[in-house]
Formats: C-alpha cells, sequence, structure tokens
C-alpha cells in the first residue's frame, strides 16, 4: 500500500499543483470490518471504497473482497486523486469529467474497454457535449460508459496538447472562483467551445473507420470487438454477483463509478458500484459540514 501512495503520489501533485496535509489509507481486512467503519462514515455498504478528503482519510476493502483483486491498485490510485484534487480546488466548484477523468487516467483505468466505447461513440456521431458532462453523466450503460470514455480522452488530450502543467492551472484558476471556461481559456488559450471543437476533431481522426482502415485497423476492430464480448461477460457475471449481495452474498470490485450532481451543494459520500452497473441515489449526509467523501 505504501509503494503504491509513494509511486502516485509525485504524478498526482503535479498534476493538481498541491499536496493533501494529510493521508490515512484504512483497509479492511474482512467484510464485517468494512461494513462496520462504512457505517462510521454513513457511507454506502455496497462501495469497494470512498475517500473522505475533509479527513484525509480514505477506506478500502482489502483485495481479497475484490471480484479482481489486481484492481486495488488502480482503486487506491483512484481514491488519492480525489485527496489531491479536493486540496487543490478547496472546495470550490468542478467539472465531473475533469475529476473523474483525472482519477481514472492517474489509476491507468484505460485499455480496450475505453477505447471501445470512445470508437463506438465517434463512430455512432454521438460524442457528448462537454456541458452535459459537468455535473452529472448519463445513467444507462451505453451513455455512461461513453461519458467516462469522454472524460479520460479529454484528460489525456489536455495533457498531450498542453503539456503536464495544463491541469494545475487549470485547477489553480478554478481554486480562484473562475468559471469554466475562463480557467480553460487562462490555461490553454482556449475556451471550453474551442477545445470541445479540437477534442472532437482529434477523437475523430483517431476513432474514425478511415483512420481504423488504413493504419491497419482490421485487427484493431477485431481486437476490440472481442474486448466488447468480454465486457459484455464481465457484467453479467458482476450482476449476478450484485444480486447475491443484496441477498448478504459477496461484494463486487471496481469498474466505472456513477454519480449524479443534483443542482447546490454536491453529495457528501458517494460509492463504487460492484461491477459498475447500474445507478444507485447518493447517501445525503457525512459528517460535518465540508466533510465531502469522493470514490
Amino acid at each position: 500500500m505504501r509503494a503504491i501512495v509513494q509511486e502516485t503520489a509525485p504524478s498526482l501533485a503535479a498534476w493538481v499543483g498541491a499536496i493533501p496535509p494529510r493521508i490515512q489509507v484504512v483497509v479492511a481486512v474482512s467484510e464485517e470490518d468494512f461494513k462496520e467503519r462504512v457505517a462510521q462514515l454513513d457511507g454506502p455498504r455496497w462501495a469497494a471504497g470512498l475517500a473522505v478528503p475533509s479527513q484525509g482519510l480514505i477506506l478500502l476493502r482489502s483485495p481479497r473482497q475484490l471480484i479482481e483483486p489486481e484492481q486495488f491498485r488502480q482503486l487506491l490510485a483512484h481514491e488519492l486523486t480525489h485527496l489531491y484534487l479536493s486540496a487543490a480546488l478547496r472546495n470550490r466548484e468542478h467539472p465531473l469529467w475533469l475529476e473523474e477523468g483525472l482519477a481514472m487516467y492517474a489509476s491507468g483505468e484505460g485499455g480496450w474497454e475505453r477505447a471501445a466505447a470512445m470508437a463506438k461513440g465517434v463512430l455512432q456521431g454521438r460524442l457528448l457535449p462537454l456541458a452535459e458532462l459537468e455535473h452529472a453523466f448519463p445513467g444507462d450503460q451505453d451513455g455512461a460508459a461513453l461519458a467516462y470514455a469522454q472524460s479520460y480522452y479529454l484528460v489525456s488530450f489536455l495533457l498531450n496538447q498542453h503539456g503536464q502543467d495544463v491541469l494545475a492551472k487549470i485547477i489553480a484558476e478554478l481554486a480562484r472562483g473562475k468559471p469554466l471556461t475562463a480557467a480553460l481559456r487562462e490555461a490553454t488559450g482556449q475556451g471550453l467551445y474551442a477545445l470541445e471543437r479540437d477534442f472532437k476533431e482529434e477523437m475523430t481522426s483517431r476513432f474514425s473507420w478511415l483512420t481504423v482502415i488504413t493504419a491497419g485497423g482490421t485487427v484493431w476492430v477485431l481486437i476490440s470487438l472481442v474486448a466488447a464480448v468480454g465486457l459484455v461477460l464481465r457484467r453479467r457475471a458482476h450482476k449476478a454477483r450484485m444480486s447475491a449481495m443484496a441477498d448478504g452474498g459477496e461484494h463486487g470490485g471496481v469498474q466505472d463509478m456513477r454519480r449524479r450532481w443534483p443542482p447546490g451543494p454536491r453529495p457528501r459520500l458517494r460509492g463504487i458500484e460492484p461491477g459498475g452497473q447500474g445507478r444507485r441515489e447518493e447517501p445525503e449526509r457525512a459528517g460535518q459540514e465540508g466533510d465531502q467523501g469522493k470514490v
């Protein structure tokens, strides 16, 4: 666990431009231990992990409680991102795509599933407007998968196009209370409209059928199809596990996250759903004012 933190922390500090004053990571050794600890935080029992930035606290299930134990590294890196981002933003409003995109980028949650979702969105001509990804992600499975893919690739696009310090610049402007468009213009020289235009052009060029074919993409398409089939099979298995969980069975691991921000203050705690399936209402409160938990 210490090795994961030491490996991830320098990059997070560089990307967000801040360091949390305190980091405490608690790994629940059993299902009962996790339930007891998460209840004390008024968090969701079905979560694989959660972060409480105001306390500098991360609570995780142990690897043996996850469907895919190797995802523990991703889970911890993901939760660390929330602590670092909260320290930099100082409770200022920020776009959901930035938070989730950075968390996925930092934890290495890319791969064929993200690529397949983005390719599908490009080829079907249904990329989501960035304005729709500032406060909420779609609740349906395909829409949510595309929203997470766009968030991941948008953060990657910003870093590739404008350098490794661009996120810290954007976050610093947001922390000063500037609107998103003004923060983007200060950091990149472009407002939200221009950024969205260039991003869509890049994604269309990268994932279009013409690019796939001219780049020997037949193999790419076959691999994407295999990845898509594997994703469907895994999600079906996850759904079965979630049903068992509802009846007191085992908990699932970490995949995508579902969040919805209603108008007004953001919810206190959010949980990673087992297998990334479905959507759950968020708990209303956790702790004192400003005690914002994230997953």
